[in-house]
């Protein structure tokens, strides 16, 4: 395709495309004549996952160069490739419940407003336009205030910035997942097939992440344990000198 079809398929402007090549986020086109360039599929998918992981995830341009950086080739960028799977998952995943107004819920069980307002400001929730939060949201926020209600406060120091770094943390393991996932699997299944694995694979990898979570943390607890037990065994040596 020509530069004002691949303008006009991914709503992005020409200025932008020269410059995602020069950064090295789009391949090279292929030159046909001096001033006549031809891109593919490839650019397009490219384009349609920046826009997506910069508009939908709010990545910047670096950490998107290094998603890219990573394959040795791009086909699991492929528009064609299981090109349902996206919605079939979502449909399983995210259809069981109606949205619901924040505010109501957060008052119904026993939230505070204020809190409410940091995790939407932060990004740990999204409120949506009519005040309403998805499903996932809506379970998200009664967790957190689960916390809260057990004493994880912010008079304590406990705050929704804290689980914005959990969030970069799962980001981080689904983007490399999803990656992995379209250069191993998909090339070999249907969508609904990669539908079904994906599925259940989620859910086996929230339950070792809950164990593994659960594994460490009580390692730590012993090996803090045992370096406090140390130091009240072996106090230091060198005592405060008392001043006259």
């Amino acid at each position: 395709m020509r530069m004002r079809e691949l303008e006009k398929a991914s709503g992005t402007s020409r200025e932008t495309i020269r410059f995602y090549i020069r950064e090295g986020l789009l391949p090279e086109p292929r030159r046909t004549h001096r001033n006549s360039a031809t891109y593919t599929d490839d650019h397009l998918a490219r384009l349609i996952a920046i826009r997506r992981l910069k508009d939908e995830r709010f990545l910047p341009l670096s950490v998107i160069r290094s998603l890219f950086a990573g394959a040795e080739t791009t086909d699991w960028m492929s528009a064609n490739m299981l090109p349902e799977v996206d919605h079939l998952l979502r449909a399983r995943l995210d259809a069981d419940a109606a949205r619901e107004d924040a505010v109501a819920l957060c008052r119904a069980v026993g939230g505070d407003p204020d809190n409410l307002a940091d995790a939407a400001t932060v990004g740990v929730i999204t409120i949506a336009p009519d005040g309403s939060l998805s499903p996932r949201d809506a379970r998200i926020l009664k967790l957190l205030i689960d916390l809260d209600r057990l004493g994880f406060t912010r008079q304590r120091g406990y705050a929704h910035e804290g689980m914005v770094r959990v969030m970069e943390v799962m980001r981080g393991l689904a983007e490399r997942d999803i990656q992995e996932f379209f250069e191993r699997v998909a090339p070999h299944v249907g969508d609904l097939e990669a539908a079904d694995m994906a599925e259940r694979a989620i859910g086996i990898h929230n339950q070792l992440m809950a164990e593994f979570f659960t594994r460490e943390l009580l390692a730590l607890l012993a090996e803090r344990r045992r370096i406090a037990n140390d130091n009240a065994l072996n106090p230091a040596s060198e005592q405060p000198v008392s001043q006259a």
